[in-house]
Parts: structure tokens; C-alpha cells; sequence
């Protein structure tokens, strides 16, 4: 490990190693108040205890999620270590998911795949320029860490998220929700369920939000007026059957629909030549924008998904089916205005140098077909399957850089096969081996423009990824485990190439090499639950973006080596009181560099990964007249980050700080909450990058309240 763990606070180290706790704060059963609860998850396809799965995954249930506040995927790098999501810098939806250290920038384009797979009902979500969405009612979020190259709908290089979203339910159940806060934000939120058939075999559900906020999230000084004004309507549908024949299904309709200002770039000093000291913003504030040009971004998703199984003596057959469309439109000035004096001209004013539109549409189908159960009197569990995804997305862009118009578009249509499976041998009660593979081959067609020049290309990448690993249960409440698995992303295209050139160079496919140990125990008549992980990847020909002089961009191929050591404690102190929190340890850097001369990133930190991370927290609720008031607060410590490959000035982001808090009180069928993030109102930003006098930053979300009410019956 790097000198960089030297200077961390030894007093906040022990704070965190004593009172940690991996966020499965709620769950489905528990012995009595005074232990921890446990959570079961499907992070291997089949349901398990959180504790007994050799993977390194926390999981959060709903009723967790809604104390807290965790509201957007952004929230997760407050519950989980080594998670690093922020939103993205192609319109206000798009997210930037980095776990232990790998992900992407650029998800803003059709053209860019995850190294971290989302899922909502088991179905694979392509699109990160839609996923800095509100979540609708889920019964629980799982961040896998680590590739998922084996199990997974899409093969994930770095990690994979599910969401898992509230089920019907037969009993007439739900609740009504309206909430008011920061910047004017109004919020109403429902679920409603019931059996819908006098057997109580077929049940319904209706999930709903609508949320609206005015400007406020940021002032543009030039345009004079607020920004960050959003309108969201999401809706989900569920009819599903469940009886005494062996086949149950699930049947899910989805709608999303998202306006907004859209994301404004933040300026600053154009003439600090990449010296960190003199990096200021011109407008004074991370919360000034001073761009002319105003911003927009509009999404549409819908879809369906339909989830079949069939039991037999010892398994299930299930039939996962996912469909979805999508429309993600934004514009913004990425120079944040820069001032008229910098070009030479009198006058004063500022100029929208770095202006992009994008218009892009995509639509997706899945089909999974999937085996999991026992075989052998239990001596074998197994999981296996086959797997096709297919989408067509396009893209068209118009561009102004330096005043100077140029436009571009793609068209990708991406055909995905796989074949997996995975045994576990239980050669003892204590001993079990695992091993497990996934064939994919993944056909890619290109039909790309740049200004008058047309590019059309087809390629295919193929790669066998496998699995091993060995599990012990050295106490029956003490697991053991080590792990070698492999994650592999396809190559593909460069969405902010600036030549034809560099538009029909297709980088090379992303390959992770994985070993892990770990240990999971619960202590103390399970008072205590201590989760580690050790960790190393090597990535062979990782996918980095970086910028050139003239302001366009180029993925090229990298290696790197990561190593990590992961903590999750949890502590049931007494009843009603759970203090909570996690922590990372890293060291990552590129060890080969790319193909292009331009940038040397040989020995230079992995971007996205800090050398530490701490979240804490805690959890109490006491009984009050007729009621119960619960309070809980969560931080989270992470220490310096780089968001550029060549560890520049612009990009390198200083450790930061975050406090959130909630408190409740319930009684009867009523709850009254209010909650507050970022409560130190930590300043600042999440990524930038520079050429030029063009040197944008991204701010952080501003100190933000809520207050709800929720009538639940």
C-alpha cells in the first residue's frame, strides 16, 4: 500500500473498525431485538443469507433505503466500500459508476458499455444516461463488487447493482407519501397492492412517484436566474401468480419521465496552467455557473419485464424476459462560460466555447433461461443457463467547439450470447469447491458520420471467462472463502472521437483477473457481524477516455493492478440501537500504458479510487407515548481521488466529507420524517478536465432537506 494510508487519522481509523456496519439494517427475520436481523439475497441467482454467500456484497432493504433517504444511485457509495457513483457529465441523468476503481466516464454516448452492470428485476439495464433516476418502492438494493463474469446477464468487468423492486402482495397493503424540501421540492409517492383473485393466487400492484423542484441547485450569474429545476413522473405496474401448481410468474410495465435545466459546468481559471494552487473557479462559488448557453435534458424509459419459473424435484426453471426503450436528449456548455478577454476580444462577457447537443434513442430485449437447484442428495448446487441481449441504439450530436460547428452520430446494434453455469461441490459439511464458466460472444455493427464522412463496421468479440474458488465454514457461524474469477467488457467505439480516423479504431475488450479471500462471521450470539475481503484485479487493457488539446477525446487500452482490503462490521449495542459502517484500503495504478503518445499513465493512481474510505454510522429508536422515534446519521470519509488518466490538476479531486441524518417519528399508521444530506454542506466537485483556456469543473450537490409524511395501511 502507498504512504497515502500514513496520513489518515488513527483515532477515526479505530472509530470505524469498532463501529462499523454493513448496511443490511433491516431484513426478513430475527431472533429477538437484541440481535442483529438477517437479509437474504440472490447475488449467486438463488436465495441465500447475506452471510453465507462467498461473494463481497452488501445489501440495503426498502425500509432501509427510505430511513435513509438513499434516494438516487448516486446514494450508494454511502452504504458500501469501494463504491464510488457520481453523476456523469453528459446531462443531469447520467451516471458514473466506479467500483474498486473500475468504470466508465462517458456514458453520456451510445457508444460506451458499463464495467458495472445495473439490474432491476434480474434484467440488465444498458444505458447509463438514464440511471441518476429516482428509485419507485424496492424491497432491497445488492452492490456486488468484483467482476461479475459468470452469473450475470451481461458479463460485468468491475461489479454489478440490483434493484429489486417491491413485489405484489395478497393482502390489501400500501401507503401514501408527500414530502416537501429544499429549492421548493415537491414529492408524492404511493404503493398499493391486493389479491386480485378469490383464491389470492394472482396479485397486483401500482408503484407511483411525481416530484417537481425549482431552480436553486445553481445560480447562472450571466443568464441571471436559478437552475436546476427537474419535473419527474415514474410509474411501475405489477400483476404476478403464485399458487399451488408449480409454475409462478411476474408480470412488470415500467414508465419514466424526467425534464430538466440540466447540467451546468462550473469554469475556472483558464490561466492556471494545470498548477493545482492557482485552480480557482471564476464565478467564486462550485454553485455559480457563468455559461450564456442554457442547458436541458429530457429522459423517457418504458418497458416490460416477464419472470417465469417452473419448480421441479430439487430446482426451478426460470424464463427471464426484459424489454425497454429509452429517449435521453440533453445540451450543455462544458466550458461553463469562459471570459471574451481569454480569445483577445473587448467587451467583457463570457462565451460558450465547448457546446454539445445530443439527441439518442435506444431500445433493448433480454431473454435469459436459467436452471438452479441441488442434485445428489445436496452434494451439488448448480446454476446454469443460456443468454441473448440485443439493442440498437443512435446518437446524433451537433457540436461547437471554440465557435467552431461540427456534428457527428452512431448507430450501434450490439448482439450479446452466453452460456454459463456454475457447480458447488459440498464435499464435507464445512468444505465446498466451486467452479463455473461463461462463453460470450458479443457482435457489434457501427454506422457512424462525422460532418460529411460516413464510417460502417462490423466486429466481434468473444471470451471465455471462468470461475473457481474454495469455501470453509470454520464455526457454523464463521465462513471462509477465496475466489478467482474473471470479467470481460467487449471493445468498441469512441463517441467523442474528433477524427474518421479515430471512429473506425475500435478499442480492444477489457479483461479483469480477480482473487479474493474473505471471511464472514457473526459473533457474540450475533450481536456482531464482521464481513472482510482482500482483494486483487489485474486489468488487462482497460478502457480509458482522456481529452486532447483541441478538446475531443480518445479511449485507448490500458493495464492496471488493484489491491484492496474491504471491512463490514455491524454491532447490535442494545435493543434498538445499531451502530453501522464500513471501510476500503486501496493501492491501484496503471502498470503499461496506451498506444498513443499523447498521455503516459504508467505508474500514475487508477482514477475513481481512493486510497481510503470510511462510511459510519448509527441507528436508534425508542419508544415514545404512543409512538417510536428513531434517529440515525451516516458519513462518510473519502479520502483524494483522481477522475482524469493522467492524474492532472483539473481532475484531481481532494478528499471530502459528508453528513447525513434523519428522525422520525411513528405512530399508529403515521410517520413523520425529515432527513437531511450533505448536512456540512461540503463544497466542491466530482470530476473535471481541461485544454485550452476551456478547464470545467462538475459540482457537488448542495445541502439538501426533506421533510415527508406517510400514511401507510
Amino acid at each position: 500500500m502507498n504512504s497515502g494510508f500514513k496520513h489518515q487519522s488513527s483515532t477515526l481509523v479505530l472509530f470505524a473498525m469498532l463501529a462499523m456496519h454493513g448496511p443490511a439494517l433491516a431484513a426478513d427475520t430475527a431472533a429477538n431485538e437484541d440481535q442483529l436481523e438477517d437479509i437474504t439475497i440472490t447475488a449467486q441467482r438463488v436465495g441465500q443469507r447475506l452471510q453465507d454467500v462467498p461473494v463481497a456484497v452488501t445489501a440495503l432493504t426498502g425500509a432501509s433505503l427510505d430511513r435513509m433517504a438513499i434516494t438516487t444511485a448516486n446514494d450508494l457509495g454511502r452504504i458500501a466500500p469501494n463504491v464510488n457513483f457520481t453523476s456523469g457529465s453528459g446531462g443531469s441523468t447520467q451516471l458514473r459508476p466506479y467500483i474498486r476503481g473500475g468504470g466508465v466516464s462517458d456514458g453520456g454516448n451510445v457508444t460506451s458499455e458499463s464495467a458495472v452492470g445495473i439490474y432491476v428485476d434480474d434484467v440488465y439495464r444498458a444505458r447509463l444516461s438514464a440511471a441518476v433516476m429516482d428509485f419507485l418502492d424496492l424491497d432491497r438494493v445488492e452492490v456486488l463488487r468484483g467482476p461479475q463474469g459468470v452469473l450475470y446477464g451481461r458479463n460485468s468487468s468491475a461489479g454489478a447493482v440490483k434493484l429489486v423492486t417491491r413485489a405484489p402482495e395478497p393482502d390489501l397493503a400500501g401507503f401514501v407519501e408527500g414530502g416537501y424540501g429544499t429549492w421548493n421540492e415537491r414529492r408524492l409517492k404511493g404503493y398499493v397492492t391486493d389479491a386480485i383473485s378469490e383464491s389470492g393466487d394472482w396479485t397486483a400492484s401500482l408503484n407511483g412517484m411525481a416530484r417537481g423542484r425549482d431552480g436553486g441547485r445553481q445560480y447562472d450569474a450571466t443568464l441571471k436566474k436559478d437552475v436546476g429545476a427537474e419535473e419527474f413522473q415514474g410509474l411501475q405496474a405489477d400483476v404476478a401468480y403464485k399458487g399451488d401448481s408449480p409454475v409462478h410468474g411476474r408480470f412488470s410495465a415500467f414508465y419514466t419521465n424526467l425534464d430538466s435545466d440540466g447540467q451546468y459546468a462550473i469554469s475556472t481559471n483558464p490561466y492556471a496552467n494545470g498548477v493545482e494552487s492557482q485552480i480557482s473557479t471564476l464565478s467564486g462559488s462550485y454553485n455559480t455557473t457563468l455559461t450564456p448557453y442554457p442547458s436541458y435534458t429530457h429522459t423517457r424509459q418504458y418497458g416490460t419485464t416477464v419472470n417465469v419459473g417452473a419448480d421441479y424435484d430439487g430446482g426451478t426453471v426460470t424464463s427471464i424476459t426484459g424489454y425497454s426503450h429509452l429517449v435521453n436528449n440533453w445540451a450543455q456548455d462544458f466550458s461553463g462560460g469562459v471570459p471574451a478577454s481569454a480569445l483577445g476580444m473587448t467587451g467583457g462577457g463570457y462565451l460558450a466555447l465547448y457546446i454539445r447537443d445530443s439527441k439518442s434513442n435506444q431500445h433493448q430485449i433480454s431473454q435469459e433461461l436459467q436452471a438452479a437447484g441441488k442434485a445428489f442428495g445436496g452434494f451439488l448446487d448448480y446454476v446454469g443457463g443460456i443468454y441473448y441481449f440485443t439493442e440498437s441504439t443512435s446518437q446524433d450530436i451537433q457540436q461547437s467547439i471554440f465557435l467552431a460547428p461540427s456534428s457527428q452520430g452512431y448507430a450501434v446494434d450490439t448482439d450479446s450470447y452466453a452460456a454459463f453455469g456454475q457447480v458447488t461441490a459440498n464435499l464435507t459439511d464445512r468444505l465446498a469447491v466451486i467452479a463455473g464458466g461463461r462463453y460470450t460472444m458479443d457482435q457489434k455493427h457501427l454506422s457512424a458520420y462525422y460532418n460529411a464522412a460516413a464510417i460502417q463496421r462490423d466486429d466481434t468479440f468473444v471470451r471465455f471467462t471462468p470461475k473457481t474458488g474454495l469455501t470453509y465454514k470454520i464455526t457454523a457461524d464463521t465462513l471462509a472463502y477465496f475466489t478467482y474469477s474473471e470479467g470481460f467488457k467487449a471493445g468498441g467505439y469512441n463517441g467523442l472521437a474528433g477524427s474518421v480516423a479515430q471512429i473506425n479504431a475500435p478499442f480492444r475488450p477489457e479483461v479483469t483477473e480477480a482473487k479474493e479471500a474473505g471471511l464472514k462471521m457473526e459473533l457474540f450470539d450475533n450481536r456482531v457481524k464482521a464481513n472482510l475481503a482482500l482483494f486483487q484485479n489485474d486489468v488487462h487493457d482497460i478502457q480509458q477516455l482522456f481529452n486532447l488539446a483541441d478538446g475531443t477525446f480518445l479511449v485507448d487500452n490500458f493495464d492496471a493492478r488493484i489491491r484492496g482490503l474491504e471491512a463490514e462490521l455491524s454491532w447490535r449495542v442494545a435493543a434498538g440501537l445499531t451502530l453501522w459502517g464500513n471501510a476500503s484500503f486501496n493501492d491501484g495504478t496503471y502498470t503499461r500504458g496506451g498506444g498513443a503518445a499523447t498521455v503516459n499513465v504508467q505508474g500514475k493512481k487508477v482514477v475513481n479510487l481512493p486510497d481510503t474510505q470510511f462510511n459510519i454510522g448509527a441507528d436508534y429508536t425508542v419508544s415514545l407515548n404512543r409512538g417510536a422515534v428513531s434517529v440515525g446519521a451516516d458519513a462518510l470519509f473519502r479520502s483524494d481521488v483522481y477522475s482524469t488518466i493522467d492524474n492532472g490538476a483539473i481532475g484531481h479531486v481532494p478528499g471530502q466529507s459528508f453528513l447525513n441524518a434523519y428522525v422520525s417519528y411513528e405512530t399508529g399508521a403515521w410517520t413523520y420524517r425529515l432527513t437531511g444530506k450533505n448536512l456540512l454542506n461540503q463544497s466542491g466537485y466530482v470530476t473535471g478536465f481541461g485544454f485550452s483556456v476551456i478547464q470545467p469543473r462538475f459540482n457537488l450537490d448542495p445541502r439538501t432537506v426533506l421533510g415527508t409524511i406517510r400514511y401507510t395501511f
